[in-house]
């Protein structure tokens, strides 16, 4: 459900402990548009919850406009929801195996993000990355 602002969400709906609406990143930055997807967001709890240490978004939800300023992709998930999870105090493979069981079908790796988002199962490497992530 696609939210104007984050602030009209009913707090009767939020229930991810480890997150709130108000959380850096997981709205729209320029906006504060909010795009709750219930699947998505019990999917980001489940790593929150099997690898025990906080997640810090670097990108979640972005309106049209935001996503076309950063250079997102036309098609971008996150229009709709995805995330882009820093790898800053993270096994990165730990981190990517939780999201692939946490039911993530989405996944870009980056050399300091992971990319994650529901959308079609698919994955690519962003510039430099590949040898990171197969090295």
């Amino acid at each position: 459900m696609l939210y104007p602002h984050y602030s009209e969400i009913p707090e009767s709906v939020w229930r991810w402990p480890d997150f709130s609406p108000q959380e850096p990143n997981l709205a729209c930055p320029c906006c504060g548009e909010f795009y709750l997807n219930v699947a998505a967001m019990d999917a980001l709890q489940a790593v929150r919850d099997e690898i025990k240490r906080p997640i810090r978004i670097n990108s979640g939800h972005r309106c049209a406009l935001h996503n076309a300023r950063v250079g997102g992709a036309p098609l971008s998930q996150h229009k709709l929801i995805a995330f882009d999870l820093s790898l800053a105090g993270h096994d990165r493979l730990a981190l990517r195996d939780a999201c692939k069981r946490a039911g993530f079908t989405g996944f870009g790796y980056y050399r300091t993000f992971l990319h994650v988002d529901p959308g079609r199962r698919r994955f690519w490497y962003g510039r430099g990355a590949r040898q990171l992530w197969n090295g």
